[in-house]
């Protein structure tokens, strides 16, 4: 390492070989503006701050008019239309018992045909909507994914009745209805429900591949609810066998390439339906909102979902979100929200001949165990997916899971919390904190409402699907967690300066990664019993995801987490392990909390005893009181004088948006060697906020119990460490940077608070470009 100092003109002259500092002049003296050390709002990647992608199945034409709801299951009157928002990847058909994690990621449901133009999603209906024409009504129905509209059928159901109606075209299922519509393709026809008999109405039928929309409009010749305020609808879409003109019905077990699987078994005549719309009363602790379809469709049922259209309101053009009823629009409490994201690789789910194959041995979200596979097989859960991959979820439309709190935003907006759940998770199965069998959720009791109604710190907790969360949040699935929080801090007051991010397990990785990556998004961090090493698999991990050279389970390059804690300090940490562990050995968050111990770390590190300490149980036991004691109000370090930033290019995915090259008021850090598994490290000290690094704090042991749902009593142990406030000092124009493996860095001098004439004391390993940002000259150190 070398030592080179520029000094500063007229603020730092050298005296017989030693330094005299005088006195800075005044920020305004200097041409500073009065800016803080940190903007949230330019934190992070820049997917934080995108512009809304063009998203076709959210576009309007035609007679079209009204904003999409973007809220799962909810349905609202605007601008003469009744718009219904149905959901993503819900279309799993019939299931006599629905299953919970980790048995969805294994026993399915409906499966389509293998064949590419069903891209496992044909039949999801992402929305329906209605409009009263001059002389006809107009239904449009959007589906996540359109390759071969032919393939699709759909039945519309107008009107009620006393018993109900078995639906035509080998349905299988019953529903009230005075007509059913049928749709599919550019074709549509009526029939009597009553009778069965075909009736001479032609609906005409427009088919927009583009935008995945179908529209069909029946004439008032056959179906007139003008003047009617409580029609009923009732929609449900399954796929079209189009050599029998009739609805292709799945078989028990597999799917082959023309038929769907996950028949019940013993039902001779299943339902066709894959997915049925207007299900508003869905439990939000059903993985993918859809319990309900599941088991009325194992039953042939589907009396119990339809929307009570009001043709008045249509008529004169009220706008009414519903917001006091549970079909409508909330406002708080537990919602799905849709986005577009910036990234569609593919239509609907992952097929397994797409690129970025999981290797023989792992086990994924939608297709369970991986049964060929290419390269060294592996054991692990999930599968790195990076930039040229195909994610579980490749689709634009994407769900997240978010609870708001009925109480007021404070003034700055709430606080955020950012969880990232664990392997083959969907953003729903934290709900209620149910764990494997569900014996005992913890209700009222859970992650969401303990974090979120602290009328101290009301708080807006978001948990993602990260397009599958199998993929440990590299690649679009990494992106998918920004883009989740984008799309909460557009649609809700959020403070972003109070962010944290938190996970589990393997999203417990995904939470350090991306807070470690991105340290200045995240005012703070919760880590509960988080993996070190991406990926994992269960009873090897303690000494496979430990060794150097790979064994049982094939790592990712550069996806060690421990090297990066260097990056988290401004950040402090709470950090959950159990002893023992099942799942994760307490010798691998271990490993970070003697980092943490050995540095001048702000953290908590806690560690769950007895039966409190399995891994499942650990984090969906209903303890969150011990997070939110840590969590406060959320808020982060004031005043960043000091950066440290480890630039890791191994973890980058250009293409995805994750490119993790700067921090706070440190930006284009790159590393000098060519090899992306060689990281770099800076720290940089300004001198010129006049505050110092105060001296390591004192660690402090303890011990405590906290009530539980699954187990009644839990005992730990902590070891904390609160970090000192800085030390006052003379501020300085001077910037002290130690630099190793880095090429370059640019410095933002306003938010440092220096000048383009600062003092640099560089200590660096090679050569190094410091850039002061807005001086326009490069200072070269060789």
């Amino acid at each position: 390492m070398r030592l080179f100092r520029r000094s500063a003109v007229a603020l730092a002259i050298s005296v017989s070989g030693a330094l005299l500092v005088l006195p800075v002049p005044a920020a305004a003296d200097l041409g500073l503006l009065d800016l803080l050390p940190l903007d949230p709002n330019l934190a992070g990647p820049d997917i934080l701050r995108a512009p809304l992608p063009r998203a076709p199945q959210l576009e309007n034409t035609g007679v079209w008019r009204a904003k999409p709801i973007m809220v799962c299951h909810a349905s609202a009157y605007r601008e003469g239309e009744f718009v219904h928002q149905g959901c993503v990847y819900d279309d799993q058909g019939a299931q006599l018992v629905p299953t919970k994690w980790p048995a969805h990621s294994i026993t399915f449901a409906y499966r389509y045909p293998t064949a590419e133009s069903y891209r496992q999603n044909a039949a999801d209906l992402v929305e329906v909507r209605v409009r009263p024409l001059a002389d006809a009504t107009a239904f449009r129905l959007t589906y996540n994914t359109m390759l071969d509209p032919a393939l699709v059928g759909a039945t519309i159901a107008l009107g009620d009745s006393v018993q109900p109606r078995l639906a035509p075209y080998g349905a299988n299922t019953v529903m009230p209805a005075q007509l059913f519509v049928t749709v599919h393709g550019q074709q549509a026809d009526v029939v009597d429900a009553a009778t069965g008999a075909r009736l001479p109405y032609t609906p005409t039928v427009a088919v927009d591949t583009t935008r995945r929309q179908v529209e069909v409009q029946v004439p008032y010749a056959a179906f007139n609810p003008t003047g009617e305020q409580a029609v009923r609808i009732a929609v449900a879409a399954g796929l079209w066998d189009t050599n029998a003109n009739r609805f292709l019905l799945p078989k028990v077990g597999d799917p082959d390439a023309s038929t769907p699987g996950g028949a019940v078994p013993g039902d001779v005549a299943p339902s066709a339906y894959f997915d049925v719309a207007f299900r508003s009363a869905e439990p939000f602790d059903s993985p993918w909102r859809n319990d309900l379809q599941k088991k009325a469709l194992a039953a042939h049922d589907i009396s119990g979902f339809s929307a009570s259209v009001d043709f008045t309101k249509l008529a004169s053009g009220v706008n009414d979100d519903m917001s006091n009823r549970p079909e409508g629009v909330p406002t708080s409490g537990f919602m799905n929200r849709l986005f577009a994201s910036q990234f569609e690789v593919r239509q609907g789910r992952r097929l397994p001949g797409d690129p970025g194959a999981p290797p023989l041995g792992s086990f994924t979200q939608q297709n369970g165990r991986t049964a060929f596979g290419t390269g060294t097989p592996s054991g692990q859960f999930g599968w790195v997916c990076r930039d040229s991959c195909v994610p579980d979820l490749p689709g634009q439309l994407q769900r997240y899971l978010v609870y708001v709190p009925a109480l007021p935003a404070p003034a700055n907006g709430y606080a955020t919390l950012l969880w990232t759940p664990g392997y083959a998770q969907s953003a729903n199965d934290q709900v209620e904190d149910p764990g494997y069998t569900e014996t005992f959720p913890a209700g009222d009791k859970d992650l969401f409402r303990q974090i979120a109604n602290r009328t101290d710190a009301p708080t807006v907790v978001i948990d993602v699907d990260g397009r599958g969360n199998d993929n440990w949040y590299y690649g679009r699935s990494g992106a998918s967690v920004f883009e989740a929080l984008a799309d909460a801090r557009r649609a809700f007051k959020l403070d972003a300066s109070r962010t944290v991010m938190s996970g589990f397990s393997s999203g417990a990785y995904g939470a350090n990664k991306l807070s470690l990556q991105f340290p200045d998004v995240f005012s703070k961090a919760f880590i509960c019993d988080g993996l070190n090493e991406a990926p994992s698999f269960p009873g090897i991990n303690g000494i496979a995801d430990t060794t150097y050279v790979d064994t049982a389970t094939q790592h990712e390059p550069g996806s060690r987490l421990t090297p990066l804690l260097p990056s988290r300090r401004n950040q402090p940490v709470l950090e959950w392990a159990g002893l023992p562990d099942d799942y994760i050995p307490y010798n691998i968050p271990r490993e970070r909390a003697d980092v943490y111990l050995a540095g001048d770390y702000d953290y908590d590190f806690v560690s769950w005893l007895g039966a409190s300490s399995e891994h499942v149980v650990m984090c969906a036991n209903g303890t969150w009181g011990v997070a939110t004691r840590w969590l406060r109000d959320m808020g982060g370090v004031q005043n960043i004088f000091h950066v440290t930033y480890v630039r890791n290019p191994a973890m980058d995915d250009p293409q995805s948006g994750l490119v993790g090259n700067k921090a706070y008021w440190l930006s284009d850090i790159q590393t000098r060697s060519t090899d992306p598994t060689q990281s770099g490290t800076i720290d940089v000290v300004s001198r010129g906020f006049g505050l110092a690094d105060a001296l390591a704090g004192t660690v402090v042991v303890a011990a405590g119990v906290e009530p539980g749902t699954t187990i009644a009593i839990n005992s730990y142990t902590s070891e904390q460490r609160a970090k000192p406030a800085p030390l006052p000092g003379l501020a300085q124009d001077r910037l002290d940077i130690t630099a190793s493996n880095i090429s370059t860095v640019t410095i933002d001098r306003q938010r440092a608070r220096v000048s383009c004439n600062a003092g640099l004391h560089v200590t660096t390993d090679g050569p190094l470009t410091v850039r002061l940002m807005g001086c326009g000259t490069d200072n070269i150190f060789q």
